[in-house]
Formats: structure tokens, C-alpha cells, sequence
């Protein structure tokens, strides 16, 4: 039955393409983002754990840059290790040759902090001991913290990544149901031709 007060066919057509249209933006901008969650809207229990997760990968990554600049400290200070040993040495030569009390003598006991060859290596001894520990605690810290940064941006994506295969099948559907349902209104729309032929 046809009727002037309301086409309930074009309204149902007119809300179905509205839908049609929701989801068709969505899938667009799933697709162009790459994420399943771009607001609260989608998912806001796993918006709010994707960003926890991804806020911790961040603060890992920085964790690692830092561990890396603590290791390079240290091996800065082990090169000044070996300068010290260099050192070292040509004041066992001087104190070998009975030249200890000379001005170059005193120049590299000066330097070195030392008071003889075999004092200056003992420091360089401790020293050592300390930056090798420091190099691989450095680098199982930059290891460790690594590992978190990844484990935990897997985690951001598996709460927040978009499924790109499903999202291209959304986006085909969607562009269908827009098509057909735009059709559907055309043709519940085209009732009120048919009253308008009723007064010729």
C-alpha cells in the first residue's frame, strides 16, 4: 500500500545507508591508519591498554639509548685505562734506568696520579675491574630493556593494530551496501511518482 504521510520504505533505505556510511568511514580510516582503535568508540577497554602498553615500549626504547651512552662512558674510561698502562710503562723503564728522580719522571707520576709504575697499575687494575662491570651491566640493561620495548609494542599492536585482510573485506562490503542502498532509496523514492499519477 502506497501512502502520502510517510515512506517507510525510503526511511528504512534513507537509515540502512547511514549505517552503510558508518562503516564504510571506518574501514577507511582503519586502513589508512593502520590501527583497529582510533577512538573510544571502537574499543575504548583496548584503546586504553594499547596506549598503557605502548607508552611502556617508549620508555624502554629511551631506557635503551641511556644504557647505551652509560656503556660508551665506560669504554671511554677503559681507553684512559690504557693510557695510564702506556704510562705505566715508560716509569718502569725511567725507574729501571735510575732515572726516577728526572723531570720526565715527574711529569708522569704527576699525570698518572701515581707514585711509581707498579702504583699506577694497581689503579689501573681497580679501574679496569670497574669499567668491565659497568660495560656488561650497560649492555645486559640495553638487552633487557630492548627486549621490553619490543614485547610490549607487539603488545600495543595486538590490542590496537588493524587486521589489513579483513578491513579491505569491510571496505568492499561497505562500498556494496552504499551502492545497493543507494539504489534502494531511489526506488522507495520513486513511489511518489506513482501517487503524483494518480491526479492526471
Amino acid at each position: 500500500m502506497v501512502t502520502i504521510l510517510s515512506n517507510v520504505s525510503a526511511l528504512a533505505a534513507s537509515r540502512q545507508l547511514g549505517v552503510s556510511k558508518l562503516g564504510l568511514t571506518q574501514a577507511i580510516t582503519r586502513l589508512t591508519t593502520g590501527r583497529r582503535v582510533n577512538s573510544s568508540y571502537d574499543d575504548a577497554a583496548s584503546q586504553v591498554a594499547g596506549n598503557t602498553a605502548q607508552a611502556a615500549s617508549r620508555s624502554a626504547a629511551a631506557s635503551v639509548v641511556t644504557d647505551q651512552a652509560a656503556y660508551f662512558t665506560a669504554l671511554a674510561a677503559d681507553g684512559n685505562n690504557a693510557n695510564l698502562t702506556q704510562q705505566a710503562y715508560r716509569m718502569a723503564e725511567l725507574e729501571g734506568s735510575g732515572n726516577s728522580g728526572g723531570a720526565e719522571y715527574t711529569a708522569l707520576k704527576t699525570a698518572t696520579g701515581g707514585s711509581s709504575s707498579a702504583n699506577v697499575l694497581s689503579t689501573v687494575a681497580t679501574n679496569s675491574a670497574t669499567q668491565a662491570a659497568a660495560m656488561s651491566s650497560a649492555l645486559a640493561n640495553a638487552q633487557t630493556h630492548g627486549i621490553t620495548a619490543e614485547t610490549q609494542q607487539g603488545i600495543a599492536d595486538a590490542y590496537l593494530g588493524a587486521d589489513m585482510g579483513a578491513e579491505m573485506a569491510n571496505l568492499t562490503k561497505y562500498q556494496i551496501l552504499m551502492q545497493a542502498g543507494t539504489s534502494a532509496l531511489s526506488s522507495a523514492n520513486s513511489s511518489a511518482q506513482t501517487i503524483m499519477g494518480l491526479f492526471r
